[in-house]
């Protein structure tokens, strides 16, 4: 089977494959800009903690919030909400409309999962080719280079204003992996809480040992889902299928008190599906069940 699968792959190499694939998800050695790469524009004043909304991949005109509030509205309905704006990209004009997975009928997202039947580099180049390594792992090796400088500049922001000295931070797609990044430049506990939504960022403990060491106050609730193609798909091939995305794992696997894991499948139909009233409802009815401490910690004062 392995020589079948091998032979599928027109001209190309399985090896020639691989090593691209990984030169292409090697980071590039990070050098701060003289320009911003962030704005942040404050959506409806209210209490504080401000909640500071992320975008990720996926998000159709990245400008737009409007999806966020009904997620934020069922958990801090009276609190200030800020949107951190930054240039994201958009991975479903890659996959669908350049040509690496089949947009087959109707075009739908979903057919995604026909990518998911390889689990491997190898099975991955068999269906797309060449394409996988130039498009796939470039593009999101240009996506995690840009976190990087957006949470370098979020975390200098909370820090230089005292307005938003304990933030609650919401994170979608590669929104998720910016807070990762965001955490590890901030000073100790200047973000109380943050909300993960199919997390583009690794779920592995040495990703996240010394944010939760250094921010010991700090409350992370990880929502996945099992119906994520994007994260079974392209994120896997953009990472060299190195590791689980906190979107489809548990975040450390439990290992820290402070980290609450959901699974949020029956409630998503995919990558793009979690910022509506029906998640907010169902991550609040879940929150609603811990002890009125523990609510406490994560701000959920009207809950």
């Amino acid at each position: 089977m392995f020589s079948k699968l091998k032979e599928s792959i027109s001209g190309l190499e399985l090896s020639d494959v691989t090593k691209k694939i990984k030169r292409l998800a090697q980071e590039e050695e990070f050098i701060p800009r003289d320009t911003a790469s962030i704005s942040l524009e404050k959506i409806r004043e209210g209490i504080k903690p401000s909640i500071m909304v992320i975008n990720g991949f996926m998000s159709e005109g990245g400008s737009d919030v409007e999806d966020w509030i009904d997620v934020v509205d069922a958990l801090y309905p009276n609190h200030e909400v800020i949107h951190v704006q930054w240039n994201a990209g958009n991975v479903k004009k890659l996959i669908l409309d350049e040509g690496i997975a089949p947009n087959t009928e109707g075009g739908n997202l979903g057919k995604l999962a026909l990518l998911t039947r390889a689990s491997t580099p190898v099975g991955m180049a068999s269906i797309a080719g060449g394409l996988v390594a130039d498009k796939v792992s470039g593009h999101w090796k240009k996506a995690f280079n840009e976190t990087r400088h957006v949470g370098l500049e979020l975390a200098i922001a909370i820090e230089d204003n005292e307005a938003l000295h304990g933030s609650i931070l919401m994170g979608h797609s590669l929104g998720g992996r910016v807070i990762r990044h965001t955490l590890h430049n901030l000073a100790p506990n200047l973000v109380s809480v943050s909300y993960l939504l199919a997390a583009a960022v690794s779920a592995n403990e040495e990703q996240w040992k010394d944010i939760f060491d250094k921010h010991d106050d700090l409350r992370v609730i990880n929502c996945m889902s099992k119906k994520d193609y994007v994260l079974k798909s392209a994120y896997k091939v953009g990472t060299l299928f190195d590791h689980d995305p906190a979107g489809l794992a548990p975040l450390c696997d439990d290992l820290y008190g402070n980290v609450l894991n959901l699974d949020v499948s029956e409630f998503t139909s995919g990558h793009t599906r979690y910022k509506h009233k029906v998640l907010g409802k169902c991550i609040a009815d879940e929150l609603k069940l811990l002890p009125k401490d523990k609510r406490g910690q994560l701000a959920l004062g009207s809950i």
